[in-house]
């Protein structure tokens, strides 16, 4: 089975960079790696209700560090950079894995059951893992 384009949504936990080192493994020889970090809309306009600045300076803020940190874990893994591809959008986490994944027609989304909220909103609400899962028809495989 050869799996040529990979989508790993990361928000830069330890359980999403175990999903990029999976797809790592498993992506055929010729195969791309498309690392997605969402910035989450809804954060950033809390920030501007709370007073904190402005939503387009959180905005250029979150995809700066985000495009510094991508740029790392590519740098980091320099053997299969020619692989590995970054993507940066601001939208609500769950709903853009699902749009650019079938939009893209990805052949497989990895990645991990555990980011950075909290356990007990994972309860509550459901992880992003979960939300995505029951609503793509490309095949999903979560890393633990």
């Amino acid at each position: 089975m050869e799996i040529n384009d990979i989508l790993v949504p990361t928000d830069f936990s330890a359980c999403s960079l175990r999903a990029m080192e999976v797809a790592l493994s498993i992506v055929s020889p010729g195969g791309e790696i498309y690392l997605l970090n969402v910035a989450d809309k809804e954060l950033i306009e809390r920030f501007e209700e709370h007073g904190l600045g402005k939503k387009e300076d959180a905005t250029e803020c979150m995809r700066a560090r985000a495009d510094e940190k991508l740029d790392a874990i590519i740098a980091d893994h320099q053997t299969a950079a020619n692989k590995l591809n970054k993507m940066i959008v601001i939208g609500v986490p769950f709903v853009e894995i699902l749009r650019i994944a079938k939009d893209l027609d990805f052949g497989l989304v990895v990645m991990g059951i555990r980011g950075g909220g909290s356990p007990l909103e994972e309860i509550l609400f459901g992880s992003t893992a979960d939300k995505v899962l029951r609503g793509t028809r490309v095949p999903v495989l979560c890393v633990p």
